[in-house]
């Protein structure tokens, strides 16, 4: 039975801070700032209001249909997951709208990495139950919410905490109910292994 590796997409395989800052001020001249860990509260118009919480979904689901396509790999990210594809299966569980799903899959082939994306809605612990299954598996998320929920109903699957954007790194404390929090493919690569292979 082939473990599984369950990734994140936004900052875990693609960058997300800096693509969505960029299609805030193209698109709508607004300013990204990250005085606080958020987005809703943290966007302001050219007269420096700021954007209410309100207006935040209409502005994030405009990203994922026009704004998508400015998201790169993070540092690192082709080469680990290229590693780690022989001796596991890898899986995308992201918290997108489904009708967006197909276009993220699309983004992450165009980069060269072929797969399987599910949206999901809220805590992501119950579908990481469901994909995971009865086979070794890991989970890698940048939100310590999604680790909170993963603990509760997938307690068997590792848990691998990852901010791979520099600025937000230092706004989101380390999950507590991650088993690691590592920010690098380089050193991350190593942690999943060897987890996977301490699962009986």
């Amino acid at each position: 039975m082939r473990p599984l590796l369950i990734l994140d997409c936004d900052e875990v395989i693609l960058s997300f801070a800096a693509p969505f800052r960029r299609w805030l001020a193209e698109a709508h001249g607004m300013e990204l700032r990250f005085d606080s860990f958020a987005l809703s509260g943290n966007i302001r118009r050219s007269d420096g209001s700021v954007v209410g919480e309100g207006a935040f979904p209409a502005l994030l689901d405009g990203f994922f249909a026009e704004g998508q396509r400015l998201q790169t790999p993070v540092e690192g990210v082709a080469e680990a997951l290229e590693a780690l594809t022989p001796a596991m299966d890898i899986v995308v569980l992201t918290n997108i709208p489904e009708p967006y799903r197909l276009l993220r899959a699309e983004i992450l082939r165009s980069h060269g990495l072929e797969l399987d994306v599910y949206a999901n809605a809220g805590p992501k612990g119950r579908l990481v139950a469901a994909l995971a299954g009865d086979r070794p598996a890991v989970f890698v998320d940048d939100l310590p919410p999604h680790h909170e929920s993963a603990a509760r109903h997938a307690p068997r699957v590792g848990r691998l905490h990852m901010v791979a954007d520099p600025e937000l790194r230092a706004l989101i404390p380390a999950a507590p109910h991650a088993h690691a929090r590592i920010d690098g493919w380089a050193e991350a690569r190593g942690w999943i292994e060897t987890y996977l292979e301490s699962v009986p």
